[in-house]
């Protein structure tokens, strides 16, 4: 039997979306729903609170997907884009051969510790940065490290 190679335990995994919707209800954002992956792309955990809208889980995976897949928060994916607008169409491509889980817009961030990456996470929900703000909060409550880059 293969295992899988991931670093995140399932403990871990369901704090970071507890304390991410914690987060929300404090700064009275609207109904998140949070997805943690671990370094093989696999999700540990996936939380959506009351009123979460429809394709939320679906966005929120696919902001930790961009995050494991090309090592970058989807925050410096955004950057990127906006400071290489020439790259809009070799974008395209990426997300059309990704089936559409490649997603420029905060809210998705590198779980890491002092000397690797153990995961990401990704929230939908609310506008992205306020998404972000949340990913951010539940990954320090954790004891853990945000990161825009892969180590």
């Amino acid at each position: 039997m293969i295992t899988n190679p991931g670093e995140i335990n399932l403990d871990t995994a369901l704090k970071i979306c507890q304390e991410a919707i914690k987060k929300a209800r404090i700064e009275n954002f609207t109904p998140l729903t949070v997805t943690v992956v671990d370094v093989a792309g696999v999700i540990r955990a996936t939380l959506a609170e009351d009123g979460s809208g429809l394709h939320r889980a679906d966005v929120a995976y696919a902001k930790a997907w961009t995050c494991i897949a090309y090592g970058i928060s989807t925050t410096m994916a955004r950057t990127i884009l906006e400071e290489q607008p020439r790259l809009d169409k070799a974008f395209t491509g990426m997300q059309t051969l990704s089936n559409g889980k490649l997603i420029p817009t905060p809210g998705g961030l590198l779980i890491q510790t002092s000397n690797k990456n153990i995961g990401a996470i990704g929230i939908s929900g609310d506008r992205s940065d306020e998404d972000e703000i949340c990913a951010i909060a539940a990954i320090e409550a954790c004891g853990l490290i945000p990161g825009h880059k892969a180590i």
